[in-house]
């Protein structure tokens, strides 16, 4: 046993002696030893196919998302539209929602915060990830080449026609406001022909992209709503939360949310907020 644990230890302390040269730490949390950090009740919303380990999936079932699969022992239908979350007051310990709110409008996103705030213990923590809409907005805004990732889709997705070159705010466009996209093959009638975005005021293009957008249950995956930093802190601290911040990638202030199965969609375009219930004196709003 010692000479087997030497030879599997040899190779770390080697990557680790590397890494620590070029001023990098490394930290080791396997997959299947999260589920030590994720005691209690955690709540992943809008999970679709993906099941965290510790974690109960709610979701919006549907053909989109879902298609004619047999159920999922692991999914909870769950409407942020029009569901309360389906936990007593002060029963769940973390709620984690990636990459769910920019596809309903405003008030049910604050409907939806409210709520976590009802549902979470004292200390408890909502975790929320979604396109970072001021950061795109400032990278689509001079050339560079962020949007590389982007453009490979539109060339090979059959979901989108580009006749000609796509531009930055057709980029743009597609994450904040789908349907508005005029290479896209669901562009309702209202679409945004190219324009230079240095040229726009952010909260005015913030208006225009959401003006007249709704969530379709046919497209449930459609984006219609921007998001960032300096709209969700108001909602937090009018929900109750003693503290919201922007977070990192895998930085959560909960133990439950830092692994390496979190934070997976798009982090290079993604906002991270945290909204944190006081450890003592907080009741449901």
């Amino acid at each position: 046993m010692g000479i087997v644990t030497a030879l599997l230890s040899t190779p770390y302390r080697f990557v680790r002696w590397t890494l620590d040269a070029m001023g990098y730490e490394l930290t080791v949390r396997s997959r299947a030893s999260e589920t030590r950090f994720r005691k209690g009740i955690n709540l992943n919303v809008g999970a679709g196919e993906y099941h965290l380990p510790g974690f109960i999936s709610l979701d919006y079932i549907s053909e989109y998302y879902h298609g004619n699969k047999p159920a999922n022992k692991h999914l909870v239908h769950y409407d942020i539209r029009s569901d309360p979350l389906p936990y007593a007051d002060v029963t769940v310990d973390n709620i984690y929602a990636s990459h769910v709110i920019e596809h309903v409008e405003t008030e049910h996103v604050e409907r939806f915060i409210h709520e976590a705030f009802r549902v979470l213990k004292p200390g408890g923590v909502l975790r929320i990830v979604c396109p970072d809409a001021w950061y795109l907005y400032q990278v689509s805004s001079f050339d560079n080449d962020f949007w590389s990732w982007r453009r490979h889709q539109f060339e090979h997705d059959a979901r989108y026609l580009v006749k000609g070159q796509a531009t930055p705010s057709d980029f743009l466009t597609r994450e904040l406001a789908s349907v508005k996209m005029r290479h896209y093959v669901h562009a309702g009638e209202t679409t945004m022909p190219a324009f230079d975005v240095s040229e726009r005021d952010y909260d005015a293009l913030l208006m225009e992209f959401k003006s007249g957008l709704e969530f379709n249950p046919d497209l449930p995956g459609e984006h219609i709503n921007g998001w960032d930093f300096k709209r969700l802190q108001p909602i937090g601290r009018d929900a109750g939360f003693e503290h919201v911040l922007e977070s990192k990638h895998r930085g959560s202030v909960s133990a439950a949310m830092q692994g390496p199965d979190m934070d997976r969609t798009q982090p290079q375009m993604s906002l991270y907020v945290e909204m944190v219930k006081a450890r003592t004196g907080s009741t449901p709003s």
